[in-house]
């Protein structure tokens, strides 16, 4: 089968195409990985509706106004001009949604490499890492689709839950979290339901309810079109995975003086931008959390190894629960790629995951 490379407008994604790229020859110290499979979730959506303003088409760039979403995947090396990288070897990590990615590690060890490739070097430091694939590397067999699918969300999940907890929980008493049916919500209830400390309210809409409510993570459920009803009389904190603007601008009206935080995760909504500047809504002016920035604090108050034990642990905790609330897909690729992405991009069911197959 031909190299392949999906792209999208950058600056509209229901426009996609599909190159078939000559592979480039290999310089000294450079890697070839195939890339096997990979996951697809509303996530990947969010890094190319907030591709310019986070940065996110600058880890793979494309031609003139197209560009490549990052998604998360295995890939097998299938040639390698770098001591310490051996052809076979299979690594998790940040790929874009083709055949193949070359690579220059670099701080090679057991555990993996960093990409020191030139037009990364100014970018977060956690998606230039790449993971060996294997048990003593805290990888499971066969858990390569739990792996893409669910790993990269339920890291933000802990280290939100992590960030509330370092801060008091902003003196809340409840947290609310939109767009609750989607993994990066309820992994993160999952982590607020472990320790117990505050209520969780998931906001959702009409047709994912039952889906929410089937969860068992959620101390309230509200829909949309009820947060009016929402009673004002305990502090609360919002966790915006949604990104709706409109839905937004309710809750600050709504809580006023009771919202004591309030924070954007997502774009899950990414079709409802339009609403009020964020900075003149009332209550706590709305912040962006940045998974990275809290996971560098611990690594050096930590230091990386407790970091990822403690990951580890909440990790295998979620592993025992999430097969009973989501079903995995795999689908062929590229055949089935674009018809893919546009089901994510409009909204797939909140309980199946999608895995592209090479």
């Amino acid at each position: 089968m031909p190299a392949f490379d999906f792209q999208v407008d950058r600056n509209d994604l229901s426009v996609q195409r599909i190159t078939h790229p000559e592979p480039a020859a290999l310089s000294d110290g450079q890697v070839r990985l195939t890339i096997e499979r990979f996951a697809l979730t509303a996530n990947n959506i969010t890094y190319g509706v907030a591709g310019d303003m986070i940065g996110y088409w600058q880890f793979f760039p494309a031609e003139e106004n197209w560009g490549r979403i990052p998604v998360w995947g295995v890939a097998t090396v299938a040639e390698s001009n770098c001591a310490g990288i051996k052809a076979g070897a299979r690594f998790y990590g940040y790929y874009p949604m083709s055949s193949e990615l070359v690579v220059k590690p670099e701080k090679i060890s057991d555990h993996g490499f960093v990409d020191a490739s030139e037009h990364r070097q100014a970018l977060p430091p956690t998606y230039n890492q790449y993971a060996v694939i294997s048990e003593a590397n805290g990888y499971a067999d066969g858990k390569d689709n739990h792996q893409m699918l669910y790993r990269p969300l339920f890291t933000t999940a802990f280290v939100l839950d992590d960030f509330f907890m370092d801060n008091g929980f902003f003196g809340a008493e409840r947290i609310m979290l939109s767009s609750a049916s989607s993994k990066t919500s309820f992994g993160f209830a999952f982590m607020l339901k472990q320790s117990g400390k505050v209520k969780v309210t998931g906001l959702t809409s009409k047709g994912n309810v039952e889906f929410v409510k089937g969860l068992g993570l959620y101390d309230e459920i509200v829909t949309y079109e009820d947060i009016e009803t929402m009673s004002t009389d305990s502090n609360i904190a919002f966790v915006d995975m949604a990104g709706n603007r409109e839905v937004l601008g309710r809750i600050h009206h709504h809580f006023a003086d009771k919202l004591v935080y309030s924070c954007g995760v997502g774009i899950t909504h990414w079709d409802s931008r339009d609403g009020a500047d964020p900075k003149t809504l009332p209550g706590a002016k709305p912040a962006m959390f940045f998974a990275p920035s809290q996971i560098q604090k611990r690594h050096k108050e930590w230091g990386g190894a407790v970091f990822q034990e403690k990951l580890a642990t909440a990790w295998n905790l979620f592993l025992g629960s999430v097969d009973d609330w989501v079903t995995i897909n795999e689908n062929p690729c590229p055949a089935t790629v674009q018809e893919t992405f546009e089901r994510v991009r409009n909204g797939a069911s909140p309980d199946e995951g999608m895995i592209l197959v090479n």
